[in-house]
């Protein structure tokens, strides 16, 4: 995987790991979520490394050492470096996950009314 991949990888288990947490294998990042803290362990490195990418997802320094973290893993490791290739790729095209800067926006269920936006810039009345 490309160093890119890589740092969307870890962005994503940083910024929806307290999502995972919290629904389980209900997410769809759930599986992504389960094949690396299978694979980091606990009291690792690795898993530290996770642990705080996750307790503080707007730290992106963090989201970096999650990324190292994971690299050095798949140098080591062939066969988690395919299987984590593998789940990327099957996540990138449910539109979950996204490359750093893109936008998705996903609404289930009924409301009378919703809002979703990004980067707004100045007052906004409704």
């Amino acid at each position: 995987m490309e160093d890119q991949i890589v740092l969307a990888v870890a962005t994503a288990l940083a910024t929806k790991g307290a999502e995972v947490l919290g629904v389980g294998a209900r997410s769809a990042i759930g599986s992504l979520f389960s094949l690396v803290r299978s694979r980091f362990g606990t009291g690792t490195r690795e898993s530290a490394a996770l642990d705080a990418a996750m307790a503080h997802p707007q730290e992106r320094w963090r989201h970096t050492a999650l990324a190292s973290a994971l690299a050095d893993v798949m140098a080591r490791d062939p066969d988690f470096s395919a299987a984590l290739a593998d789940e990327w790729r099957r996540l990138a095209g449910t539109g979950v996950v996204v490359d750093q800067g893109q936008v998705v926006n996903h609404f289930s269920g009924t409301a009378g009314k919703v809002v979703q936006a990004r980067d707004v810039q100045g007052d906004i009345t409704f």
